[in-house]
C-alpha cells in the first residue's frame, strides 16, 4: 500500500512538473519575449512583436504585428512587415529537447529591400545567410552564442506555408537613386521538412530574389535549399486557417 502511495505521489509530482512546463511554454508573454530575443539573435536584426494569442484548438499560437528591421550593419528601417504568423506545436518532442512545429504559416505583407554601397542587399546580410559570421564575432560574443546553441532546442518545421505581398526596392549604390515596386503575388507557397530560421530565411529570400529578377543572386542560395521540398498545401485543420489568412481573410 505504501509503495502504491509513493507511486501516486510521484505520479502527481511528475504531472504537476509537466503542467508547469506547459503553462510556462504557452504563456503569451513568455512566448513573445522568447520569440523577440531568439529571432533578433538569429537574424542579426531588431525584431518587434505586437501581440501573441493562444490557439488552444490547434495546440499553437498566433503572432501578430511582427516587424523585422534591417541588419545591424545597415541604416535603421523596416525590412519585413509580417502581420500574422500561425504556429502549431507538436508537444511530444519537447521532453526530448526538440521543438517540433507541425505547421508554420507566414503572411508577409511587405518587404523593403535596399542596396547600399559597399554592403549590398540588406536581405543577403541577414545572419542565417552569412557563412563567415562566427569568424567576425568577438570571443565574448562567441561564448554567448555557444551557450545559446548549447541550451536552445533544435527546431523542426514539418510544413511551412507563406505568402508574400509587395516588394519595395531602393538602390542607393549608383550615381542616382533608383526605386522599384514588385507585386510578388505569392499565395500559399508550401515547403516541407524545414530546419529552423536558416532554412526559412533562405526559402523566403530565394523567392523574393526570383520575383525581383535577381536570378544570379538567387542561385547562390541553392545550397541552402537543396533538400527542401515545395508542394501544394492540403487545406485541413490549421492549414485551412493558414490559407484563409494567406488569401487576405484575416483581420488586421
Amino acid at each position: 500500500m505504501i509503495k502504491g502511495l509513493f507511486k501516486l505521489v510521484f505520479g502527481l509530482i511528475r504531472l504537476a512538473f509537466f503542467l508547469v512546463i506547459f503553462i510556462v511554454i504557452f504563456h503569451t508573454w513568455v512566448i513573445r519575449q522568447a520569440l523577440t530575443f531568439t529571432l533578433s539573435h538569429q537574424l542579426g536584426a531588431d525584431v518587434s512583436i505586437q501581440s501573441v494569442k493562444m490557439d488552444w484548438k490547434n495546440t499553437g499560437f498566433e503572432v501578430r504585428g511582427l516587424e523585422i528591421g534591417n541588419p545591424y550593419s545597415f541604416p535603421r528601417g523596416t525590412l519585413a512587415n509580417i502581420p500574422l504568423v500561425l504556429v502549431s506545436v507538436d508537444l511530444l518532442g519537447i521532453p526530448q529537447g526538440v521543438l517540433k512545429l507541425k505547421t508554420v504559416g507566414i503572411v508577409l505583407r511587405e518587404l523593403q529591400v535596399m542596396n547600399v554601397p559597399q554592403k549590398g542587399l540588406n536581405l543577403l546580410e541577414l545572419k542565417p545567410l552569412q557563412k563567415s559570421n562566427e569568424e567576425r564575432s568577438s570571443s565574448s560574443r562567441e561564448a554567448v552564442q555557444g551557450q545559446i546553441k548549447k541550451y536552445a532546442p533544435e527546431v523542426i518545421i514539418d510544413e511551412l506555408i507563406f505568402s508574400i505581398g509587395d516588394i519595395s526596392y531602393l538602390d542607393t549604390s549608383g550615381p542616382s537613386l533608383k526605386q522599384n515596386h514588385y507585386r510578388a503575388g505569392i499565395q500559399g507557397a508550401t515547403y516541407y521538412n524545414i530546419r529552423g530560421t536558416q532554412d526559412v530565411t533562405a526559402i523566403v529570400v530565394g523567392e523574393v530574389l526570383k520575383k525581383m529578377g535577381l536570378g544570379y543572386l538567387e542561385a547562390q542560395l541553392k545550397t541552402f535549399q537543396g533538400r527542401l521540398v515545395s508542394s501544394g498545401a492540403k487545406k485541413s485543420g490549421l492549414l485551412s486557417q493558414v490559407m484563409a489568412a494567406l488569401n487576405g481573410n484575416t483581420a488586421n
